[in-house]
């Protein structure tokens, strides 16, 4: 399988006239519209965005908005409880046949609102919690092209396309073991792509052995491993690691230089970091008993995650620094700050904008929360039952419910319902946004709302 390379390089000459260079530049900044291909400044490249944020202030998309501005209601190939990630104009989807468990990576041309290609995979089917489905993972994109993961007993895959739908690379990255079925997502981090394998090692059905949690990074470009490490297994866990980094320092772990760490949560390990250099673990603070379905998210000095089960008992911990200061937040160990029990979330992950986090349950409670002391602000009933993760769009902040309703609440410590929105489809994945589009992927399309 031939490896495409994102660069190419061109000799320069001094044959080439001013004239003749910007012609250059014209026919190559056309190339990279036409295909997709654009900066990360206009991209949600990974689960929730940009670190798994979840926000964008630069949103020009009214909302609610009117039947005029929906540009396509893109049918798909399969269904899923995986989100959209956007590049340039192209979005991508991983779908699945629930019968066959066959895996398709859609891209979308979110302009127009139509398929520009698919790539569909034999898999295997197997046991999954009634709300999951065989695509609950969400693709990472970035300049090279897009990245796409998702597990079975026999065989788990993680494959890279170039943006035009060639294959680039492809790894099997072994058995998954789990009861409930895959759903974390791969990302990007500088050169490499890193997995968070997480799997079952308790109440397992007589006969089957354990899984073996670990963190995997793979070169972007061929797909070669470049470590792997081991982590404490309990129960599989889906949260997508956030990151901090420092593009001033180049190092590892060895010479207490760190560039870029990956902040995760587990139930085995509790919160702990990772250097995305050497894969070595930095620190662990032991925290949780429940189930991890939430993504942790960074927050100025403080990392916050949830924990959870269908049968309640939700806890939502706040772990802390002194300080911001990477080299600190790399190498020390934080402490807890605040729990957060009543309206805290399994499946949603937090939000944060400026001083205050916000919850979005699973049962439809939303609440506003002081962030440096998690002191409530407010908590309502906006109704429906919730899988998708909460978005702050513009300042405001918004969720679609399993049974397809979107409900728009002012990003505020004074509570405001904006408006309702009925899909009329089943929903269970996050909303993707740029600043002039906003997807909505249900259970049989892709909504591509414009301004």
């Amino acid at each position: 399988m031939k490896t495409i390379s994102s660069k190419s390089q061109c000799a320069y000459s001094k044959n080439i006239t001013p004239i003749a260079q910007l012609r250059f530049a014209f026919a190559l900044s056309f190339v990279l519209m036409a295909t997709g291909i654009t900066s990360a400044e206009e991209s949600w490249p990974r689960f929730r965005g940009p670190n798994g944020d979840g926000r964008l202030a630069d949103f020009q998309v009214s909302l609610p908005w009117e039947p005029t501005q929906i540009v396509a209601k893109v049918p798909l190939p399969g269904n899923g409880n995986g989100s959209p990630v956007i590049w340039g104009d192209l979005a991508y989807v991983l779908c699945a046949d629930p019968d066959t468990a066959d895996r398709t990576l859609v891209a979308i041309d979110i302009q127009r609102g139509k398929i520009r290609w698919t790539k569909t995979y034999p898999s295997e089917q197997h046991p999954l919690h009634k709300m999951s489905s065989y695509a609950s993972s969400t693709p990472c994109v970035d300049e090279s092209g897009v990245y796409v993961a998702w597990g079975a007993p026999s065989h788990s895959m993680l494959k890279s396309f170039t943006h035009d739908g060639q294959e680039r690379w492809s790894v099997d990255w072994g058995r998954l073991i789990t009861q409930h079925g895959f759903g974390t997502s791969p990302i990007v981090v500088g050169d490499r792509v890193l997995l968070f394998a997480s799997q079952d090692a308790e109440e397992l059905p007589a006969g089957v052995e354990p899984g073996e949690d670990r963190m995997i990074a793979y070169d972007k470009e061929t797909g070669r491993q470049i470590w792997e490490r081991p982590l404490k297994t309990t129960r599989v866990c889906y949260g997508v690691p956030c990151i901090a980094s420092d593009d001033s320092k180049s190092g590892d772990s060895k010479s207490g230089n760190f560039k870029s760490v990956l902040f995760c949560a587990s139930t085995g390990e509790g919160f702990f970091a990772i250097d995305v250099a050497d894969g070595k673990q930095l620190w662990n603070v032991p925290m949780f008993q429940k189930r991890i379905c939430s993504s942790p998210i960074l927050a100025g000095s403080r990392l916050i995650a949830t924990e959870g089960s269908g049968g309640g008992g939700n806890i939502l911990s706040a772990v802390g620094w002194k300080s911001a200061d990477f080299s600190s937040m790399a190498a020390e160990t934080p402490t807890l700050q605040y729990q957060i029990q009543r309206a805290a979330s399994y499946v949603p992950t937090p939000i944060v904008d400026g001083d205050f986090l916000y919850t979005w349950a699973d049962n439809g409670v939303v609440s506003c929360f002081d962030l440096a002391t998690g002191k409530n602000q407010w908590s309502q009933r906006v109704g429906g039952n919730f899988s998708g993760s909460p978005v702050i769009l513009g300042g405001k902040l918004i969720n679609v419910s399993a049974d397809g309703v979107l409900s728009i609440v002012k990003a505020s410590p004074t509570y405001a319902l904006v408006g309702t929105v009925d899909l009329e489809q089943s929903v269970r994945s996050t909303i993707a946004a740029i600043s002039d589009r906003m997807l909505i992927r249900t259970d049989k399309s892709l909504w591509i709302i414009g301004k």
